[in-house]
């Protein structure tokens, strides 16, 4: 790691970044998981978790908000995997717009421009059965007579 000598860095600090950077040039990461680079630079590594497939429709906590799975990775170096889902609807206060991460690198390419999306743990998002949900589902066409 060739660092300016106006650059300083603990001992620590340096054997974490040079552990990093071996990791991601041999293409592996802690935890068993397998990166698949996407040729972008900065590379943008995803994962393959089979709990979590891409665009499989999920539920993501808190508040059971449902979505579809776009992206599993590591966006930004982050030593552990986080899911990437565009909500069915901006709910919540975790919610920004588009695939990029805060590094302001797109790492997915959302259905439009402004869905809405939020970047969780694999831990908060569940795959499975969940359709959109219908806003009017539980009204009656007769509800609005008197």
């Amino acid at each position: 790691m060739d660092l300016p000598e106006t650059v300083r860095v603990s001992a620590a600090t340096r054997e974490l970044i040079e552990r990093r950077e071996a990791l991601q040039d041999v293409g592996e990461q802690p935890h068993g998981l397998t990166l698949r680079s996407s040729g972008e630079e900065p590379p943008a590594f995803s994962v393959q978790l089979d709990s979590h497939p891409i665009s499989a429709r999920c539920e993501v906590a808190p508040e059971g908000r449902r979505g579809v799975v776009r992206f599993v990775g590591c966006p930004g170096g982050v030593p552990r995997p986080l899911v990437a889902v565009e909500l069915d609807s901006p709910q919540g206060e975790d919610v920004q717009e588009g695939g990029c991460w805060l590094d302001g690198v797109e790492y997915f390419v959302p259905s439009r421009p402004t869905a809405p999306v939020v970047w969780k743990t694999p831990k908060d998002v569940v795959c499975g059965n969940f359709p959109e949900l219908d806003p009017f589902a539980d009204l009656d066409s007769d509800s609005d007579q008197p």
